[in-house]
């Protein structure tokens, strides 16, 4: 009984563990610099991380009743109805330059990319 306890137990903590390390831009300093959301419990000095964007598009589709259609004062592409696909986009990448807290680093750019405030980050493993 013990051991059937201790597999459950495993697989419990396994899955609550974290695969990727992700956080956002707390502040942008400048094109170069930014202060981010990982501090010293999950990036060290030297660390990558890759800057990443949410980019999202709708398709409308047409498949509405002639009431929805009337209601709406024929325009059907208001109705909220559609297919939406969102995907996570590379913008560039950043090394992590000094420690700040437990929350918070320090991250240098080459400048090559925009990003701003709440831009995703995560450490490149």
């Amino acid at each position: 009984m013990k051991s059937y306890i201790f597999i459950f137990m495993s697989f419990l903590l396994a899955s609550c563990a974290h695969t990727f390390m992700r956080g956002t831009v707390a502040k942008k300093i400048n094109s170069k610099k930014a202060v981010i959301c990982l501090g010293s419990n999950e990036v060290k000095v030297g660390d990558i991380v890759i800057f990443q964007e949410s980019v999202c598009s709708s398709s409308p589709t047409h498949n509405i009743t002639m009431h929805e259609n009337a209601e709406l004062g024929g325009v059907s592409n208001q109705t909220g109805y559609g297919v939406e696909k969102c995907e996570l986009t590379s913008l560039g990448f950043g090394t992590v330059s000094e420690l700040l807290n437990d929350h918070y680093s320090m991250v240098e750019t080459k400048g090559d990319f925009v990003f701003k405030e709440s831009t995703q980050v995560e450490v490149k493993k």
